[in-house]
């Protein structure tokens, strides 16, 4: 009977989510390096920013980092050729503590059983949330168990930032 229960501990851990790194500053956010274009479109574009040093992966926001706005990159569509990619930047403020909070939330475990139902049904965009001196961090989101998309509390808390700026880049699609 032991030995089932060992198993059944085992398994039940490999339902839990994988933690994210702790989040790293960097000098400022970016939309156009290729680690955040590759992690936005599904098909390759050319970056306009050369490929110096790879980009930190997302991860959870330091303690000692005090966000004062944020910048959210997402991909729109692709021009009605398919020659182009477009992305969406935009640069967000206000209750970045009610962010922090939702952003700070753990993922859900994987239930036992179950598949997606369907295609990830909220885009996931690549956030960075900046301090006053300009330095940012790209933060992970918390995901449900079923599919890994993100909690919607987290997108909506985010998505419900006022925009203070947008920018639109038209990225050529590489051959």
């Amino acid at each position: 009977m032991a030995g089932g229960i060992l198993v059944f501990g085992l398994l039940d851990e490999r339902r839990n989510p994988a933690p994210a790194p702790q989040g790293v500053v960097i000098g400022q956010p970016t939309c156009l390096a290729p680690a955040v274009l590759s992690s936005l479109i599904p098909v390759p574009v050319l970056s306009p920013e050369p490929s110096v040093d790879p980009l930190p992966p997302p991860g959870t926001i330091p303690n000692d980092f005090h966000p004062t706005s944020a910048v959210v990159c997402e991909f729109m569509e692709y021009t009605a050729d398919h020659g182009y990619a477009v992305v969406r930047q935009t640069s967000r403020i206000g209750n970045l503590t009610a962010v922090v909070e939702e952003l700070d939330r753990p993922s859900a475990k994987r239930p036992w059983f179950g598949e997606c139902p369907t295609a990830a049904t909220i885009p996931t965009p690549v956030v960075w949330l900046v301090n006053a001196e300009g330095n940012a961090v790209r933060v992970a989101f918390p995901v449900d168990g079923m599919c890994g998309n993100p909690l919607p509390d987290a997108y909506r808390a985010i998505m419900n930032l006022t925009v203070q700026d947008e920018q639109i880049h038209k990225l050529p699609r590489s051959s």
